[in-house]
């Protein structure tokens, strides 16, 4: 750090009322976006088990791969389909040990014995997984079915980390039109109320229907204890900084409408690039190296937002056939992690839940930070500190994260550049420096053109 900077940044420590310098990013801790963060998860839906990878030949010992990917990131938070079709024919009788809730339990193992919170998303009966014995999402044998499986789910096989239900996958595109969804929140609202599951319902989960969301909020709020809307940003919206402000505004109506809103996070239930779609399947862009400084610009933004989890669409190509949207590919790639893995995987574990999310200042219109303040560990004499640096930028940006009041701690220093990803044998990431940090003061800490850099207190 340069002299001149140093001794404005010892200046202004001493209380003298002098503006910041260019460069220091101040952490206000009375400036809070979110209060109890959830964490930053994937989808991962229930399908490694299914025919179309049982055709590839998968095995066990790459299933313990796939576990032990998600072991190492200490995965917080998924969002996993659930199709009312794999247990019962809508008849009134239901099977438990069809292929479709046999690799359902499978993953609902991992996430029991690893503590992940699971939002358990049935995907409808109005289009392309229909049952036959149900007439549409409106229908009050649907809800109880719901009911039924989760019960089953829940207090036969034992899975409390099932902790959330979604009722329809974007519901404004297969939710059979709004009166006949919103007729099927009130029927699953009233069986989880009268079975006594407990299990938040999460809505209303709209993909880019922003009329769909606030009449949610305007007519559901008494259904619902978690508001979760999807968004496939577009590449300029987040490179100025637009998505914040977008999310911003939808949590804002909620808070407005909602009475209850107070006591309710804010979830964005799928999040990915615009560009390079190709149907939910797969983006073009994904193995690229900047669509992972797109998705840790993407977090940034949105917890700042007060976004308390975002969950990438997808965890990996084997959730569903055919699918190349993944942090890895699938069996016939022998898994191979994609490089939108090292910041995607390092959000995932060094901003853990129950994180505090400051809205620190910003350093420049494409450069972006993230100030987590971790959960105090047991014994620990203080807070740990997460901070994830986006610069979107053509040149190098140096900055001085300082958070008054915070003590000295040890911060591992992660890069995610063209330059430099430093990974392990396994393909994680690795610190290039542990770095003692007199947080009080200031740390000085820099950024690459195009990359992203970690600080953090959690171990490597």
């Amino acid at each position: 750090m340069a002299a001149p900077l140093l001794a404005a940044l010892l200046l202004c420590s001493t209380g003298s009322g002098a503006a910041p310098p260019a460069g220091e990013c101040v952490v206000d801790t009375s400036k809070v976006a979110v209060e109890r963060f959830l964490g930053f998860g994937a989808e991962w839906d229930p399908n490694f088990w299914a025919d179309h990878n049982q055709a590839l030949g998968v095995t066990e010992q790459d299933w313990q791969r796939v576990v032990g990917r998600i072991r190492w990131m200490k995965l917080p938070v998924v969002r996993m389909m659930i199709q009312a079709r794999w247990c019962t024919a809508g008849d009134g009788t239901f099977r438990w040990d069809s292929p479709g809730m046999k690799s359902l339990c499978r993953h609902l193992d991992v996430c029991q014995k690893l503590g992940i919170t699971v939002f358990l998303t049935d995907w409808g009966v109005a289009t392309w997984c229909k049952v036959p014995g149900f007439s549409g999402n409106d229908d009050p044998k649907y809800a109880e079915a719901i009911g039924t499986y989760l019960d089953h789910l829940i207090r036969a096989k034992g899975y409390s980390c099932i902790r959330y239900f979604i009722l329809v996958n974007e519901p404004n595109y297969e939710g059979g039109g709004w009166d006949r969804w919103k007729k099927g929140v009130g029927n699953v609202a009233r069986v989880l109320a009268a079975c006594k599951l407990p299990v938040g319902f999460v809505g209303t989960d709209a993909a880019h229907d922003d009329a769909w969301h606030r009449r949610g909020v305007d007519q559901l709020a008494s259904a619902f204890s978690v508001w979760d809307i999807h968004r496939y940003a577009p590449q300029a919206e987040v490179l100025k900084g637009g998505l914040e402000a977008y999310l911003r505004k939808q949590w804002h109506y909620a808070r407005t409408n909602d009475p209850g809103a107070a006591d309710k996070l804010f979830m964005v239930g799928e999040a990915g690039m615009r560009e390079g779609m190709v149907g939910a399947h797969s983006n073009t862009n994904i193995d690229s190296y900047r669509y992972g400084v797109f998705m840790a610009d993407y977090a940034v933004q949105a917890a700042r937002a007060g976004t308390a989890a975002v969950l990438a669409w997808m965890l990996d190509d084997s959730s569903h056939k055919g699918f190349r949207w993944g942090l890895w590919k699938n069996k016939t790639a022998d898994f191979a992690l994609r490089p939108w893995f090292i910041p995607w995987s390092l959000l995932v574990r060094t901003v853990r839940p129950g994180s505090t999310i400051f809205r620190a200042p910003q350093p420049g219109p494409q450069f972006r930070v993230l100030a987590a303040r971790l959960p105090r560990e047991k014994g620990a004499p203080q807070h740990g500190w997460t901070f994830c640096l986006v610069n979107r930028g053509k040149e190098e940006g140096d900055v001085t994260l300082r958070v008054p009041d915070a003590g000295t701690v040890s911060l591992h220093r992660y890069v995610y550049s063209r330059a430099k990803a430093p990974r392990d044998a396994d393909g994680f990431p690795v610190p290039v420096a542990t770095e003692q940090a007199d947080l009080g003061r200031g740390h000085p800490a820099a950024c690459p053109p195009q990359a992203v850099v970690f600080f953090t207190t959690v171990a490597p």
